[in-house]
């Protein structure tokens, strides 16, 4: 059996289309760590140019003495006096962040006052305070607005608490709690932001910090609702588990990872290039047989000594190596170009997953993360080669036997959404198809999957049998063929 593993893997480094789809793949991972460099270091000051431009348009079209058309143009007057002044900072800057929030009342009352009731008074006062904040900005204290915005939020709270205590009602009671609870996730954002150093600005740790609150909203918004569907429910877990990680980068005070850095790339490894694994190992499985029938060479191999369930068993296994070998390429490459391309100091993070089932954050290594998700992929993988696999064998015809589960695979978007839609209606029948069952990384650390009906055993069994039938159909149809003819 070895023997024969080896040879068929010596006649596959024969192949030229292999080096060809190598080639191919290390190119588009270059191509793919440069976009994603040149995207996360991408300025947006023309869109602020593009904005001022815009809006410098629509104030020649009106008139600030028609009393019809004045408050359109204190409203657009304000909209140009905000982006001007946030084009005053970088784009990434804290302050281009918080001035729409923070400054843009003070603009506002400042052209509300000089175009529509013209009030000196009140437009001296508004003048003093925007210019007060703009000072403020200049001096680059952040930390001004974080204690004025905490200042403001435990008499929110006090107020809140101070309320509570005349209630009876249930649902008053319930609902006065669930306010309280999204002012607490406030003040402990706000906390962080002050004992951490987290500014306003674009940085990872903001990102963090404002994902952290809409997560945690949403998880109170779901506890709170009795009557949830499952989609909710797949949000309310998707929540629990960005919200926890969150504030593990928080807590944990992480600074040197980003979305799309080459952490991330490596950790959604087999979705970043799915495409192109699967392109490799159905080139290959869709090939190894029927190749040796097109060119005559079956005859060859036939007249060894080895029965032909042996030499059906050495092609398939070496399909199988041949996955698990391009699956380390493509890690390999993806570890080294964005290394280079990107840097390597992100890869000091480890991997973190929530536990659903724990209600822990686990960190673990990105090598053995890519490993966990692989063993979870591997059904899709597998059905696919086999499919390839079972039809060159069948047919004798590469072609057909690479393009249909191509095929496949780019259709079974469209038959899970047939099967979600089926489901709602209480149909059931898609289900025991293979597509909504062959992807087990839903299941990981507790999750859950995308149908409500089906299980972990269900997912496995039904893989199982489509597997077997393909299987045995090949091995039934390679043992009988007649090659006389060949």
């Amino acid at each position: 059996m070895i023997n024969l593993i080896k040879n068929e893997f010596i006649k596959l480094l024969k192949k030229k289309s292999i080096y060809i789809v190598l080639i191919i793949t290390l190119l588009f991972v270059v191509l793919i760590n440069f976009l994603y460099k040149y995207t996360s270091n991408n300025s947006y000051s023309r869109y602020f140019e593009d904005d001022i431009d815009y809006y410098s348009q629509c104030l020649k079209s009106l008139d600030s003495n028609n009393p019809d058309e004045v408050e359109a143009y204190a409203d657009i007057k304000t909209q140009l006096d905000i982006v001007t002044l946030i084009s005053k900072y970088e784009f990434d800057t804290w302050q281009a962040n918080i001035i729409p929030e923070k400054l843009g009342s003070s603009i506002g009352s400042i052209n509300y006052y000089t175009y529509i009731e013209k009030n000196e008074t009140a437009l001296a006062n508004a003048k003093q305070e925007y210019d007060k904040l703009v000072e403020i900005l200049d001096s680059n204290n952040w930390k001004y607005f974080a204690n004025i915005e905490l200042k403001e939020l435990n008499e929110k709270i006090n107020l809140e608490e101070n309320a509570k205590l005349a209630i009876t009602d249930k649902s008053s009671l319930e609902e006065s709690n669930y306010i309280l609870n999204i002012y607490k996730i406030d003040k402990q954002v706000l906390e962080w932001r002050l004992s951490k150093d987290i500014s306003y600005d674009n940085s990872f740790l903001n990102t963090a910090l404002n994902d952290y609150a809409n997560y945690s909203k949403h998880i109170l918004s779901y506890e709170r609702d009795n009557d949830s569907t499952y989609s909710e429910k797949l949000e309310y877990y998707n929540s629990l588990e960005r919200a926890n990680i969150n504030k593990y980068y928080i807590e944990n005070n992480i600074t040197n990872i980003r979305d799309d850095d080459n952490r991330d790339i490596l950790i959604n490894l087999l979705n970043e290039y799915e495409l192109f694994i699967l392109i490799f190992i159905i080139m290959i499985s869709g090939s190894i047989v029927s190749d040796e029938f097109s060119k005559g060479t079956i005859k060859l191999l036939l007249v060894r000594p080895y029965n032909r369930l042996k030499i059906l068993s050495a092609k398939f296994i070496t399909c199988l190596c041949m996955l698990i070998c391009f699956i380390i390429f493509i890690s390999v490459c993806q570890l080294l170009v964005g290394g280079i391309v990107q840097g390597f100091n992100c890869l000091n993070v480890p991997a973190v997953v929530y536990n659903h089932n724990t209600n822990t954050i686990e960190t673990m290594s990105i090598a053995k993360h890519i490993v966990i998700t692989s063993c979870a992929k591997l059904p899709m993988y597998l059905l696919l080669m086999t499919l390839a696999f079972t039809i060159s064998t069948l047919f004798t015809n590469s072609a057909l036997a690479i393009a249909l589960p191509l095929l496949g695979y780019m259709v079974s978007s469209i038959i899970n959404q047939l099967a979600l839609y089926a489901l709602s209606r209480n149909i059931k029948i898609l289900l025991y198809f293979v597509t909504p069952n062959w992807d087990l990384t839903n299941y990981l650390f507790g999750g859950l999957p995308m149908f409500e009906s089906i299980t972990l055993p269900f997912s496995i069994t039904i893989c199982l049998i489509y597997l077997l039938i393909m299987v045995f159909a090949s091995a039934i149809v390679f043992k009988k063929r007649n090659i006389k003819n060949i």
